[in-house]
C-alpha cells in the first residue's frame, strides 16, 4: 500500500513536503525528492531579521545601532539637532547676503 503525501509545488522542479516542511527537488514520475539544506535557509532569516530590527530601532532617535560603543544613546539626536541648526544659520547667512 503506497501513502501518497501531501506536497506544495513552489516552483516548476520545487516542492515542499507538507509534513516534515522538507524543500525538495520533485520529479513528477520518480517521487525521489534532493533535499535543500534548510537550516543555511532558516541562518540568512535570521540574519535578516536581526538586520531589520536594527533598522526599526534606528528611527527612535534615543537608540543607538547594534555596533556602537557604550554610552551613545542620543547620538541621532544630537546630529539631526545639530544638522538642523547648521542648515538654519545658512539660510539665515542667505538671506541676510540678499537683503544687503
Amino acid at each position: 500500500m503506497n501513502i501518497e503525501t501531501s506536497r506544495i509545488i513552489i516552483d516548476d522542479n520545487l516542492e515542499m513536503d507538507v509534513n516534515t516542511g522538507v524543500i525538495g527537488q520533485g520529479v513528477v514520475e520518480v517521487a525521489d525528492t534532493q533535499a535543500f539544506p534548510t537550516e543555511e535557509i532558516m541562518s540568512q532569516i535570521d540574519k535578516l531579521e536581526e538586520a531589520i530590527s536594527d533598522l526599526e530601532s534606528s528611527f527612535d532617535p534615543y537608540s543607538t545601532s547594534r555596533l556602537s560603543q557604550q554610552g551613545r544613546e542620543g547620538v541621532y539626536q544630537k546630529a539631526g539637532l545639530l544638522t538642523n541648526i547648521v542648515i538654519g544659520i545658512m539660510m539665515a547667512l542667505f538671506f541676510i547676503v540678499l537683503l544687503v
